[in-house]
C-alpha cells in the first residue's frame, strides 16, 4: 500500500468520524425540542384543568349570587305580607315566595353538582400537578444530558479538524483535492479496498488489469464504475492452494 493511500485512509477515517458526529450534533436540537413538547403537552392540560376549575367555580358564585338575590326577594314579599290587609294579595304573595323558594332548591342542586365537579377537578389537578413536576425533572435531565453530549461532540469535532489538518499536509495536494472531490460526490468513502476482485465502494466487478494496478503500482488507481480510489488489502487475497483454513 502506497504512503498516500495509508495517509488518506486515516483522513477518510477522521472524515466519516466528523460525518457521524456531524449527523448527531444535528439531531440534538430535534430532541432537544421533543423534550419541550412533552413538558409543555403536561402544561397544556394542567392549565385545562386550572381553566375548567376556574369556570366551575365562577357558576357557582353566579348560581350562588343568584340564591341571594332570590332570598332578598322572599324577605321583601313576606314584609309586604305582614303589611298587606287583602287575602288576594297576601296569596299572590304567598305564591311568589313558594316559587321562589322552589328556584332556590333548583339553584342549590345545580350548586351541589358544580361542587363535586370542582372536587373531582381539584384532584384531577393535584395528579396532573404531580406528573408535570416529574415531567419537568426528567426533561431537565435529558436537556441537561442533551447540553453535555452537544458540548462533548464539539469538542470532538474541533479535535478531529485539528488533526485532519495536520494530516494533510503531509498529502500531495493534487491527491488531496482529488480525494476531496470523491468524497463530496460519494459522501460515504473515498478510498475503497478491492475485495476478491470486486471494488469496495460500488461492489462491480474490477477488471484484472486494474486490479494488477491496485495491487503493485504506487499511483493512484480508480474504480472505472464508481470513480473511488482504489487500494489492494491483504486481508482479501485469495489463500494459497494447499492452505488449511
Amino acid at each position: 500500500m502506497s504512503p498516500s493511500i495509508e495517509k488518506l485512509l486515516i483522513i477518510q477515517d477522521r472524515d466519516r468520524r466528523a460525518l457521524q458526529l456531524d449527523q448527531e450534533l444535528r439531531r440534538i436540537p430535534v430532541e432537544r425540542a421533543e423534550v419541550d413538547a412533552r413538558a409543555k403537552a403536561a402544561t397544556s392540560r394542567l392549565e385545562e384543568l386550572k381553566l375548567k376549575a376556574k369556570q366551575v367555580e365562577s357558576e357557582r358564585k353566579e348560581l350562588e349570587n343568584q340564591v341571594g338575590t332570590k332570598r332578598e326577594q322572599i324577605n321583601k314579599w313576606r314584609g309586604q305580607q305582614v303589611l298587606t290587609k287583602k287575602n288576594e294579595e297576601y296569596q299572590a304573595l304567598t305564591h311568589e315566595i313558594e316559587g321562589a323558594e322552589k328556584e332556590i332548591f333548583r339553584i342549590e342542586d345545580k350548586e351541589l353538582d358544580l361542587m363535586d365537579r370542582a372536587e373531582k377537578l381539584a384532584a384531577e389537578i393535584k395528579k396532573e400537578q404531580q406528573v408535570l413536576a416529574e415531567i419537568s425533572a426528567i426533561a431537565q435531565r435529558q436537556k441537561d444530558t442533551l447540553g453535555q453530549r452537544e458540548g462533548a461532540i464539539k469538542a470532538e469535532l474541533e479535535t478531529l479538524k485539528a488533526d485532519r489538518g495536520a494530516l494533510c499536509k503531509d498529502v500531495d495536494e493534487s491527491v488531496m483535492s482529488r480525494y476531496e472531490r470523491i468524497m463530496r460526490h460519494r459522501k460515504d468513502s473515498a478510498v475503497v479496498p478491492v475485495q476478491h476482485g470486486i471494488c469496495g465502494g460500488c461492489h462491480l466487478q474490477i477488471p484484472p488489469q486494474v486490479m494488477h494496478q491496485a495491487k503493485s503500482s504506487e499511483e493512484l488507481v480508480t474504480c472505472d464504475q464508481c470513480g473511488r480510489i482504489l487500494y489492494w488489502s491483504r486481508e482479501f487475497e485469495p489463500a494459497p492452494q494447499g492452505a488449511v483454513h
